[in-house]
């Protein structure tokens, strides 16, 4: 390669399509992107349908309230079209209901309007964080507090090591999200939406033949306080790290709740299975030294285990008899 060949490649920047049909928002939208990123603008999900085709965009920002196609249809499109570009849906509102349906399609983050300009930067760097796949360096997740690192080399993010590359990609987006700088939006709901927004995980991940959510107790009332998108992020790669554990045994993965008493109890169950020795010796050491290699498996078990904790909750491997995993939150 050239000297003038390495110049241009260093200096292609990111694409991103902006999706809106407010003209005076995506002039905005450009004037704070434009520095740092190669901007196209849409006003309709047809318009940015052909920009897609023809630009190949590396991030897509939509607006959820379009005329016609609405956003949540052009997100459903998109992810036909691409399962790992990253999407960030915009919103003038915000919604449980929204929530879901953006789980459902696919969206990679959100932002509400009115939002800070720092706040776009660091969801799109985020996001494109998540998509990037550099050959020399791996993938490398730290915290903004620097006292936890979880190293995962590149060969260990091969779709073998996964179920399916949609598994890779839901992962790839679950870490990043617990390592961003972005602080956990930690709201009280009714401990059934937690769980149903569990289910949309697996909905999303096409799971639903392969993991049972069982509710052996329900109170309605119960209350908890959490991020449900980030807590509902790890306790549905958990399930997937399960199945990716015993991959030879075929029967479903039992995830069953009960958040009767003060606090939520979640137990993982396949058949009589317990997690393999060489996973909990892997993971036992990656605890003794913070600075190994990972495998995706004990990535995900650690990631969990970090954002269980956020949420004041607790972690074990192997808890009981035919138990994979216990955790239990606390309830309000």
């Amino acid at each position: 390669m050239s000297a003038s060949e390495k110049s241009v490649k260093k200096t292609v920047r990111p694409r991103i399509l902006i999706i809106d049909d407010d003209p005076s928002f995506l002039t905005s939208m450009r004037l704070v992107l434009e520095q740092d990123y190669e901007v196209t603008e849409a006003q309709s999900i047809a318009q940015s349908l052909a920009a897609f085709d023809e630009q190949a965009p590396d991030l897509i920002t939509l607006d959820i309230r379009m005329p016609g196609i609405d956003g949540m249809q052009g997100l459903d499109m998109f992810r036909h079209r691409s399962d790992m570009i990253p999407i960030i849906l915009i919103s003038g509102y915000h919604t449980f209901e929204l929530a879901q349906q953006a789980l459902r399609f696919g969206a990679t983050d959100y932002l509400i309007k009115p939002f800070k300009i720092q706040e776009l930067h660091q969801a799109v760097k985020t996001a494109l964080a998540k998509a990037c796949h550099d050959e020399n360096s791996g993938l490398n997740l730290i915290d903004s507090n620097a006292d936890f690192m979880v190293r995962l080399p590149l060969e260990n993010l091969k779709e073998d090591k996964f179920l399916s590359l949609r598994h890779r990609n839901h992962f790839l987006t679950f870490a990043q999200n617990v390592l961003s700088n972005k602080k956990p939006a930690f709201e009280k709901i009714a401990a059934y939406e937690l769980i149903k927004t569990i289910d949309l995980q697996f909905q999303a991940l096409r799971l639903v033949e392969n993991v049972a959510c069982e509710i052996a107790h329900s109170d309605r009332t119960a209350q908890i306080e959490c991020d449900m998108y980030l807590l509902g992020g790890a306790l549905a790669n958990l399930a997937l790290t399960c199945m990716m554990a015993t991959r030879s045994d075929k029967s479903p993965i039992t995830l069953v709740f009960d958040d009767s008493g003060k606090e939520l109890r979640l137990l993982y169950k396949k058949s009589d299975r317990q997690l393999p020795e060489d996973l909990r010796t892997r993971y036992e050491r990656w605890h003794q030294h913070r600075n190994s290699s990972l495998d995706a498996d004990t990535t995900m078990l650690a990631l969990a285990e970090k954002v269980v904790q956020l949420h004041q909750g607790q972690f074990i491997l192997n808890a009981s008899s035919g138990s994979l995993l216990k955790i239990t939150l606390p309830l309000n």
